[in-house]
């Protein structure tokens, strides 16, 4: 039997023994909780720095044409959202989209691959270093329009042109709703607009070959185009008109490398720009000499061509041209004193896309573009002379006088700014070859033709009409809005950002 002094030292040795256990439990909690604490701070951590490098590679792919400058835009706004210079270290580089293969800052393309590491105090277990990559590929959009002095004429709602108001009386566009379309600064998304002409279905990405091949009517594409841009301006009527009726390619209004990916976010164009090609492309279907604008003469145009927006994706191939689009041609005709012919063809001309250039700030982004212009021509006929071939000299015949000025062209011309919301850019080949180059060849021929009028006893009508062509051609372009071997282009979108978009 024991005694009650050895029941109560059992006692405590079972307690003891309890307690030693309990003791190691806890410290075995404690040691788990420690260790799933240090684990979900590195797990976190490691989170975190892939965060910063998702923002740093998108951040580069934006300003990927800075690299020779080391990223330093992309380095700041990772510093902004979370990166410790002193602690954290971060690698920015160009590389080979979808590889590991690094290239030097100057041959940057379109992709690069950015790596952050940083050492987490993980509790117990000591420092922890953890590392995230990320790759983003960037593929600028650039798109607008190309054409003559006209184009600008309405950019702000303003009076229009002799020309473009008889062109939309022709039409039977609103008076009002009219200049007030043409002025809209609305984007119009080629995607959206693609699913609402039911190109592509409406849950379907943009397929941009799809939609240059679709053929729609004037009114289609006006309908279309402002329920996309959710235009509210005064309505432009029923716009039932048989020429806005009859279809028309919309290659023949939108040009694009056939060969670029058919998905192409953030791709848009302004809507005045829309309604302004779809107009001069509706009123190309017009008969010929049914538009007539008095101003003091009868002038008769034909919309030969209509002019062409432009959507631009940049290639890795820096020698490519990304879009190549075409400005409006006109032809006017005209009667001088009621017996002297006056025909004119005249269009700005064609540009060619050659890079997008995209950098931070926005406004230090640019275009650089080829211009070519288009030859002016211009024919003196006088239909009640006969043939004088021979008077004058071997091969000449002055009736009827042609003039003409050559195609001229000028490399590596840049667009420079961020279009808010358009970038208008202009070039005028009137330095090299101008109006009075032109006025002079007219000139030329009408004044060997006068001695010619004068021995033949030909009444004087016809040589006051002769000598009205310069002053008449001059006022006469100025009225209508168009220049004279001069090139303009608007930039309605530049997404050099909203494509910037992480690959890996």
């Amino acid at each position: 039997m024991l005694t009650s002094s050895q029941s109560i030292s059992s006692g405590l040795i079972r307690q003891r023994g309890a307690m030693t256990i309990l003791t190691v439990f806890i410290v075995l909690m404690a040691l788990g909780a420690f260790g799933v604490l240090g684990l979900g701070q590195v797990v976190w951590e490691r989170e975190e720095v892939q965060r910063i490098a998702d923002l740093a590679a998108k951040a580069a792919a934006s300003d990927i044409d800075n690299a020779p400058q080391g990223f330093q835009a992309a380095r700041d706004y990772a510093e902004r959202n979370g990166l410790d210079t002193a602690t954290d270290e971060i690698t920015i580089n160009c590389n080979v989209r979808g590889t590991d293969t690094l290239l030097p800052a100057n041959a940057c393309g379109r992709s690069v691959l950015v790596r952050v590491d940083r050492n987490v105090p993980a509790a117990f277990l000591g420092t922890k270093p953890v590392f995230a990559v990320a790759e983003a590929t960037v593929t600028p959009v650039i798109s607008g329009l190309v054409g003559t002095n006209l184009l600008s004429a309405n950019l702000n709602g303003g009076a229009l042109s002799p020309l473009l108001a008889q062109i939309g009386v022709k039409l039977n566009l609103n008076v009002i709703g009219f200049p007030e379309l043409l002025g809209s600064d609305l984007q119009v998304d080629l995607q959206q607009l693609a699913q609402s002409l039911g190109v592509v279905g409406s849950d379907s990405a943009l397929d941009l070959n799809a939609l240059l091949n679709e053929s729609v009517s004037a009114r289609e594409l006006f309908t279309a185009a402002i329920d996309t841009a959710g235009y509210n301006g005064p309505s432009l009527g029923s716009m039932n008109d048989p020429v806005l009726n009859q279809e028309f390619s919309l290659g023949d209004i939108f040009s694009a490398d056939q060969a670029i990916a058919a998905n192409i976010p953030g791709a848009s164009v302004r809507l005045g720009n829309l309604a302004f090609a779809a107009t001069l492309s509706a009123a190309s279907l017009l008969p010929a000499s049914t538009l007539q604008v008095n101003l003091g003469d009868t002038v008769r145009l034909t919309i030969l061509e209509p002019p062409q927006l432009f959507v631009a994706v940049k290639s890795d191939d820096a020698g490519a041209i990304l879009a190549s689009a075409k400005s409006e041609q006109i032809r006017l005709t005209t009667k001088l004193n009621g017996v002297v012919d006056l025909a004119v063809t005249i269009g700005g001309g064609e540009v060619d896309i050659r890079d997008i250039e995209c950098r931070l700030p926005q406004s230090s982004s640019a275009v650089s573009s080829d211009v070519r212009s288009s030859a002016v021509n211009v024919v003196l006929d006088i239909p009640s002379l006969p043939s004088l071939g021979g008077l004058l000299g071997p091969g000449v015949d002055p009736a009827p006088i042609p003039a003409s000025l050559s195609v001229q062209s000028a490399s590596s011309i840049r667009f420079e700014g961020y279009p808010d919301p358009t970038l208008e850019g202009r070039y005028s080949f009137e330095a090299q070859q101008g109006l009075p180059n032109l006025l002079s060849q007219i000139n030329l021929g009408v004044s060997l033709l006068n001695p010619i009028l004068t021995v033949l006893g030909v009444n004087s009508p016809v040589n006051v009409a002769l000598g009205l062509v310069g002053g008449r051609l001059d006022g006469l372009l100025d009225l209508l809005g168009l220049g004279v071997n001069e090139v303009v282009v608007q930039v309605d979108n530049m997404d050099c950002f909203n494509t910037a978009v992480l690959t890996r």
